[in-house]
């Protein structure tokens, strides 16, 4: 069986970014789904999937996927046999169906109760699972910025760092495929509590989501980042803080090009 067959039939994990975007989603959800469902039922999620899919993109198709899920399973009597089995399932894609299910159900979760909900996504083993979880909540978690950002507050100091950098990542002002959030490129200080503590970030992967932060933020203040990179170096000039530094200051220190 050729590598993509093996993907397409939820019978292992991508290993790669290309493998994810080549997944048939369509095909894959017939064979996790059909378990559950009759021929009746299925026929009509996937053209739900078809009607409602105005866009080609993968984070499209995986919210809509997540959309129909939860509209179909959410209060029906195997919801929690549903949700169990697409959160342990081998297919990273399918772990990630799971995350937007979350996010999408009605009656809605609080913003407390899914934090709770999609951390173990956020320190999944697959970084395509740590990718979908941040960008499932992230439209919910932006339209209450000041509560967000309060309870994010206890990530950025946890022992995992995927949870750590789940918690910068959420919220970047030009976030990777994402809506931007304009409240944080005019106002990048109100983020500054998730930002300040991971200065002198030891692990690689947070320092990076730090650091895209601020070169985000640069795009629109770039004397606010200016100020506050040099003022965490001459707080902990270490070699994790020049690293972040460096990284966040690539846009403005970017060479202007001649006219």
């Amino acid at each position: 069986m050729k590598r993509i067959e093996i993907l397409n039939n939820g019978l292992d994990a991508t290993t790669n970014l290309n493998e994810c975007l080549q997944i048939d989603q369509e095909h894959l959800f017939r064979v996790v789904l059909t378990p559950f469902c009759n021929e009746q039922l299925l026929n009509k999620m996937l053209s739900d999937i078809t009607v409602n899919n105005t866009s080609s993109g993968i984070l499209s198709r995986m919210k809509i996927i997540g959309k129909v899920l939860a509209d179909t399973f959410t209060g029906s009597k195997i919801e929690e046999d549903i949700y169990h089995y697409l959160s342990q399932h081998i297919s990273d894609t399918v772990r990630g169906w799971a995350c937007f299910l979350l996010a999408q159900k009605e009656p809605s979760l609080s913003l407390q109760e899914l934090l709770i909900h999609i951390q173990s996504y956020a320190k999944d083993t697959h970084f395509g699972v740590r990718e979908w979880a941040w960008m499932a909540v992230r439209e919910k978690l932006s339209s209450d910025l000041t509560f967000s950002i309060q309870l994010l507050s206890t990530w950025i100091i946890d022992p995992n760092p995927f949870v750590r950098r789940f918690a910068v990542e959420c919220l970047r002002p030009r976030g990777v495929w994402c809506k931007h959030i304009t409240e944080l490129k005019t106002h990048p200080e109100m983020a500054l509590s998730l930002l300040e503590p991971l200065k002198n970030e030891p692990e690689k992967y947070v320092q990076d989501s730090v650091a895209n932060w601020l070169n985000d933020a640069s795009k629109t203040q770039p004397n606010w980042v200016s100020d506050l990179c040099s003022q965490w170096l001459s707080e902990s000039d270490t070699a994790f803080t020049q690293r972040i530094v460096k990284k966040a200051m690539r846009t403005i220190n970017k060479p202007k090009k001649e006219k």
